[in-house]
């Protein structure tokens, strides 16, 4: 298929390669949902592939060996991947999220150009996140599934004064908005779910 432009590869069980797909030259989307036996995807040189999305594929344990010109890209659900050391290299990268893959260590080399991220469920909850450094170019931030936040007093050190809009979601004990939100000068949007408890 060496025309193939957009791929999806929806639960397909059985599969464990898609090296056929290394002639694809013109293939800028791939994305890959419930593939369980798929380990790696290292023979593929997908120069053109600017969309990557990987989701609930558990036995996933590597990227692409060159992702250079992803400007998306989405990893979730994928328990046995542990490294995303490939971030540092991806200068184009613009949106990212990286959610419910608990192998994943938050100490992450952010791409420069980052403007969307949406994070959570990883190796450490975001209570035990240090300083991330985030670029001063993120401006969207989605947090979700924290267990032991409170207020966001807690978290004010990963909320950057550029951000405009931010997404909390699944904080089960989140209780108060009134700590840790006056420093985002710039915030528009604001959006709060899935958070039982009352925090009104």
């Amino acid at each position: 298929m060496p025309m193939l432009e957009t791929l999806h590869i929806y639960k397909w069980e059985n599969l464990r390669s898609i090296s056929e797909l290394s002639n694809s030259t013109h293939l800028t989307s791939l994305r890959m949902d419930s593939c369980r036996h798929i380990v790696s995807l290292p023979e593929l040189q997908l120069s053109n592939l600017t969309h990557l999305s990987i989701s609930k594929c558990e036995s996933l344990e590597s990227l692409l060996p060159d992702l250079s010109n992803i400007s998306f890209l989405s990893i979730a659900d994928c328990k046995r991947l542990v490294s995303l050391a490939e971030l540092k290299n991806l200068a184009l990268l613009k949106h990212l999220t990286i959610k419910r893959c608990p192998g994943i260590d938050v100490s992450i080399h952010w791409p420069p150009k980052l403007c969307s991220l949406e994070i959570g469920g990883l190796k450490k909850p975001i209570s035990e996140w240090g300083d991330l450094n985030f670029p001063t170019s993120l401006v969207d931030l989605t947090l979700y599934g924290e267990p032991h936040v409170r207020n966001f007093s807690h978290l004010s050190h990963l909320f950057s004064s550029s951000l405009t809009s931010l997404y909390i979601i699944e904080f089960d004990n989140l209780e108060s908005l009134s700590t840790g939100l006056q420093h985002l000068t710039s915030l528009q949007h604001l959006y709060i779910s899935i958070c039982p408890k009352n925090i009104w």
